[in-house]
């Protein structure tokens, strides 16, 4: 066997395991599939030149040439349209949706049709000890302008793919385009230039030899940059290497038997690499999959950064929005309360019993919006850290008891009774704001006389050493476990509250937040509905 013929096979298995491998790679894309289309034609081409050179009877030989140059315009055609999917990642119908790719393809026919079947591209055959050669007809030119042109298009194509790239896409293009280029030098010095100037084509069976620069260069922007998609590819070169090794070893060997064994050899390491490719393969798909995945969740997480930074805008809108509106309602409201309590008191004269009952349902109406206001106010401050305390030494026994002197007239109207459990020990100083401790107090024991109708209310304060709890127990209308975990949030209110329906639902949360500032905690127990409840608020005492 001689070396010409030990070259072509193994540059037709490189071509063939390459094209496979991009193809099985992803057989859906249109860029992998155009790119098997180029190698398929490519080894069509590779194997036709060798047949040509076989062909002994001269009608054979001529049809063999023939049939080579044909597929050398497939195989040049097809490198272009590659080219073109690769820069723009277009389908045949895309392609050949222009009136001028119609042109190009109906030359191509064209030229194919006069090839086969005149003698104006190929004019006869010659016979040789290495082979056979061919003397170029007359329209051999139409031929050339099809290997240019397909060379100028897929060059220039990759060329402009190298400028607008960057990164590893950048070093993709440029060894796919040193690679076609070094081909393409070759294969035209040998198919097109010295058969238009000589006449003949004896080279043309050397072609196939400069697709190694193709091959070489292809395969190392495959595994060094990831060209069209395959990610792991040694494992697949390895397989390709030992399965060549082995067809070559069948086909020299000397005896009959171990060129059979050999075979056998060659189809079982065929199976067994194949599954092995597939196996991988899979693997590369999964982790692109997973690369997707990532890339879809980065885009995910720059949105949802977004999102939330408009969320955080509208916020602190809402937030100004009720301090400005807070401080526009709360001047008119004090105005009118205290307008309200200089009628009362007789300063603009007497007014009946009934008149006088209708004044203080209004000054309790507006006294409730001020507290409203006031605790929107306080609600924007927090929200927007424009809170002020002041952080001093206080007695939290003195504050209990101030507050229960202000409510115990509220009590009595209810007839409940208000008590306070003092320790038998001194409570320890605490260093605290003692307007917004007294604000949390206030409004405990406050809802807990709203909200009770029979029994009382009962404060108690524990020294925890490290903190001081403060519990205020009602026998009033209790609260289920739902209502519990979500009572302290912002306008949240008990479903049971129908007692006092105007409530609005921020006291508590303003409460949280006071204690928050104060690293402290409040939180509530109940046993459940009309079993009463027990808010606890824990301060530490440094």
């Amino acid at each position: 066997m001689d070396f010409h013929l030990i070259s072509l096979i193994i540059i037709t298995l490189l071509n063939f395991f390459l094209g496979f491998l991009v193809w099985q790679n992803d057989k859906k894309n249109i860029t992998n599939r155009s790119f098997g289309i180029f190698i398929f034609s490519v080894i069509l081409w590779t194997i036709v030149l060798y047949v040509s050179d076989l062909s002994s009877q001269a009608p054979n030989a001529l049809f063999w040439n023939k049939l080579t140059l044909v597929l050398g315009i497939l195989f040049a055609t097809t490198f272009a349209y590659f080219c073109l999917i690769f820069i723009r990642k277009e389908g045949f119908s895309i392609v050949l949706r222009t009136p001028f790719s119609l042109i190009i393809l109906g030359f191509i026919i064209f030229l194919i049709l006069v090839t086969l079947f005149t003698n104006l591209i190929v004019k006869k055959i010659e016979f040789y000890e290495w082979g056979t050669n061919i003397v170029t007809g007359n329209l051999y030119l139409l031929v050339a302008i099809d290997y240019l042109g397909s060379a100028a298009v897929g060059i220039g194509s990759l060329i402009s793919k190298y400028r607008k790239s960057s990164g590893v896409e950048k070093k993709q293009v440029q060894f796919l385009l040193l690679g076609f280029l070094l081909s393409a030098v070759g294969i035209l010095a040998t198919n097109v230039i010295l058969p238009l100037i000589t006449g003949t084509n004896p080279f043309a069976r050397y072609g196939p030899y400069f697709i190694t620069f193709f091959i070489v260069f292809t395969t190392y922007a495959i595994t060094r940059h990831h060209l069209l998609g395959i990610r792991v590819v040694l494992t697949e070169i390895l397989v390709g290497a030992i399965g060549l090794v082995l067809l070559v070893q069948a086909i020299i060997a000397e005896t009959l038997a171990w060129k059979i064994f050999g075979f056998i050899l060659l189809i079982l390491f065929g199976i067994l690499g194949y599954l092995l490719i597939k196996t991988t393969l899979d693997e590369i798909r999964r982790r692109q999959e997973i690369e997707k995945l990532s890339e879809q969740i980065k885009i995910a997480n720059i949105r949802l950064e977004s999102a939330l930074k408009a969320l955080e805008k509208l916020d602190k809108a809402k937030t100004e929005f009720l301090s400005i509106a807070s401080h526009q309602l709360r001047t008119p409201l004090t105005a009118i309360k205290g307008y309200l309590a200089m009628i009362q008191e007789g300063i603009y004269g007497k007014f009946s019993k009934e008149f006088n009952e209708i004044l203080n349902k209004i000054y309790l109406s507006n006294t409730r919006l001020i507290d409203l206001v006031n605790s929107l106010l306080d609600i924007s401050r927090i929200e927007m850290g424009r809170m002020e305390f002041k952080f001093e030494e206080i007695q939290i026994g003195k504050i209990i008891e101030s507050i229960i002197e202000e409510l115990s007239i509220q009590a009595k109207q209810k007839n409940l009774y208000l008590k306070f459990e003092k320790p038998k020990r001194p409570l320890p100083k605490i260093r605290a704001d003692e307007s917004k401790i007294r604000q949390v107090i206030l409004n405990l024991i406050d809802n807990a006389i709203r909200y009770t109708e029979k029994g009382g209310v009962t404060i108690k304060v524990k020294n925890l050493i490290s903190s001081i709890q403060i519990s205020v127990r009602d026998t009033g209308i209790g609260l289920t476990p739902k209502e519990v975990e979500s009572l302290f949030g912002m306008y949240a209110r008990g479903k049971g509250m129908s007692i006092f329906p105007e409530g609005a639902g921020l006291g508590l949360y303003v409460a949280r937040k006071l204690l928050e500032a104060h690293l402290g905690r409040i939180w509530a127990e109940s046993a459940g509905k009309n079993k009463g409840s027990t808010f606890y608020v824990d301060l530490p005492v440094r």
